[in-house]
């Protein structure tokens, strides 16, 4: 049966597996990765893919500059459109303090790096979704306060009281994206120490210092001095534990940069 293999020939023989780095991928399925029998693989097919998923990824580290001018426009517009419908406001902006992932199970480079990223298209930005900071801060107090769960976010017949708007990033202190290397060491295949055969994977995680901005709105004003407070409380809880995958590992960590309230009379 015939399996994919990478062979010497007279030009690949001569070759270190950095050599890969900048020869397109077509060009290495072209000339050095062909179907044959009992032929040494010298370099395997997963270590030249590493490779090329490692320059892209600093490639976009290096090259990818998002407009955050437009981007906060987008965003005080919004403001603006709001304030103007009567609708009291809670402008929450919180900064990335690790690498972050948002969206590891969304399509946008998951072909590349076997592992999404959530990216506005039309705004040609990364964000967090709406719906999983909502998600997140109602799941703080689903098991506590019943009443207020349905008076803030609803149930399956009633709208409730606060919606929030995607969170999009408005300015980073260096780069957008970073690279992250992350070697599990044990698979469910592994039943002892000597079996453990560690295999790094190369990620593209939102950068430490990248700043996000989103808006809490409603429209009834029947929310109290508490109920304000616990609503700040929630959402510093949510930034201090995490929003995004890999939490538990210290990665998807915010700080609160501003909480400012605008309500409408």
């Amino acid at each position: 049966m015939s399996i994919l293999r990478l062979y010497s020939n007279n030009k690949a023989g001569e070759k270190e597996l950095d050599d890969f780095e900048n020869i397109p991928i077509a060009e290495i399925y072209k000339n050095y990765i062909r179907f044959k029998n009992n032929q040494e693989q010298r370099y395997s097919i997963k270590d030249i893919y590493n490779l090329k998923k490692r320059q892209i990824a600093e490639l976009l580290s290096i090259s990818y500059k998002p407009d955050f001018s437009m981007l906060r426009n987008v965003i005080n517009n919004t403001k603006e459109i709001l304030e103007k419908l009567k609708y009291s406001l809670i402008d929450v902006r919180i900064k990335t303090s690790s690498k972050t992932f948002i969206g590891v199970s969304t399509q946008f480079g998951f072909t590349i790096f076997e592992s999404g990223i959530s990216f506005d298209p039309i705004f040609n930005a990364p964000y967090i979704p709406a719906s999983e900071i909502k998600g997140i801060l109602r799941s703080y107090i689903e098991d506590k306060d019943k009443r207020l769960v349905e008076k803030l976010f609803g149930t399956e017949n009633n709208e409730g009281l606060l919606m929030i708007t995607d969170a999009f990033p408005i300015s980073a202190e260096r780069n957008t994206f970073l690279p992250e290397i992350i070697t599990p060491h044990y698979t469910s295949n592994v039943k002892q120490e000597t079996e453990v055969n560690p295999n790094p994977v190369i990620l593209l995680a939102i950068a430490p210092g990248v700043t996000f901005e989103f808006l809490v709105y409603y429209k009834d004003q029947n929310l109290d001095d508490k109920e304000k407070k616990i609503i700040k409380e929630l959402i510093c809880k949510m930034s201090k534990e995490g929003i995004g995958a890999k939490t538990t590992l210290g990665f998807s960590q915010f700080t609160v940069n501003g909480i400012s309230w605008s309500v409408k009379n």
